[in-house]
């Protein structure tokens, strides 16, 4: 069953009973402002005028009070009960490049990259069809269900590739790092999303920045891999910064080269913020990519993945600098 969702401005499109506004509404072709999808961000707040819907998680804290006093809610977390007429700012550079769609995709290889960062190959019968630095949602055994960043680059072959950070007493991770459990999921992917996606090169001729923090790695990982195969990064360095607690959460230059492909234009900047660690930078990413770059930072365009208080600095660090934001595309990890 499928409901009408009309918009403010009279165009509609339709909603499963089972789907959540937000996607639908992408899946359309509809500019739905959003960001995380998971309901943590909170870019995707609609106003319900007519008809019902079911609140997946009231809670959510992209709401604030005042939000949900005025009657706000999260599309992403919006289910049609019936009908519904809703209230929403449609934003241009929403609209999906690519449309998102859902496949049922099979578990085919997992391999170690840190002591808590697992690599795990997904195959689909219809190709992998994405931006580098976007993410999908992996649904599993139709309940569960995540925002992981693909790793590696789109390809006809339908292989999705994620590097997933495990943590501590968490359902999905737990599932996904267990030898037995991960060989019985069922296992459904929706994508791609995400806004934070390399810039075609006609877009921008400046040098590349990428910086990750934590599960990080996998979009900026993306994004380097895309920028291999740009112009621009043939005649010029891209720099690679990663920020971890300590040296068993960073990769090692050769493993980095060899994934990217970038040779002598890559520059690895591997940076511990808890140990102090000889040869390997110390500090906050941000004071880390500062002291490395200074004032040319504002020659580059930045992208950046990872928890939001070390986006936010980076965001703060890059502006002072006096980088245009046109020019600094973020993901941050809710």
């Amino acid at each position: 069953m499928t409901f009408k969702i009309t918009l403010a401005e009279d165009h509609y499109f339709h909603c499963g009973q089972n789907d959540v506004i937000l996607r639908a509404g992408l899946r359309h072709g509809f500019g739905m402002p959003y960001e995380c999808n998971t309901g943590g961000c909170g870019t995707c707040k609609i106003e319900v005028v007519a008809g019902e819907i079911e609140n997946l998680w009231p809670e959510a804290p992209g709401l604030t009070d005042r939000d949900r006093r005025k009657g706000r809610v999260l599309a992403c977390q919006s289910r049609p009960k019936s009908a519904c007429k809703i209230k929403v700012h449609l934003d241009e550079q929403c609209k999906p490049n690519i449309q998102p769609k859902q496949h049922r995709v099979q578990l085919i290889k997992v391999t170690p990259v840190t002591h808590d960062i697992v690599e795990i190959h997904l195959q689909s019968q219809q190709a992998a069809d994405f931006l580098p630095g976007q993410y999908a949602l992996l649904q599993i055994n139709g309940e569960l269900q995540r925002a992981y960043s693909m790793a590696n680059l789109p390809n006809k072959e339908g292989r999705w590739v994620f590097q997933i950070k495990r943590v501590v007493g968490g359902q999905v991770t737990g599932l996904l790092f267990d030898e037995l459990q991960r060989q019985q999921l069922a296992i459904v992917l929706d994508g791609p999303y995400g806004l934070a996606h390399l810039q075609p090169e006609e877009s921008s001729v400046r040098p590349i920045i990428c910086i990750a923090g934590g599960s990080g790695l996998a979009p900026m990982l993306s994004i380097a891999r895309g920028a291999a195969q740009q112009a621009r990064t043939q005649q010029q360095k891209l720099y690679f910064f990663h920020g971890g607690r300590e040296a068993r959460d960073l990769l090692n230059h050769s493993i980095l080269n060899a994934w990217t492909g970038l040779g002598e234009q890559l520059v690895y900047v591997p940076a511990t913020s808890f140990t102090a660690i000889a040869g390997i930078s110390h500090g906050f990413i941000h004071e880390v990519v500062q002291q490395h770059l200074g004032q040319s930072i504002a020659d580059y365009e930045v992208y950046c993945a990872g928890p939001p208080p070390m986006v936010q600095s980076i965001e703060q660090m890059a502006h002072a600098m006096g980088l245009p934001r046109k020019y600094i595309h973020f993901d941050r990890f809710f």
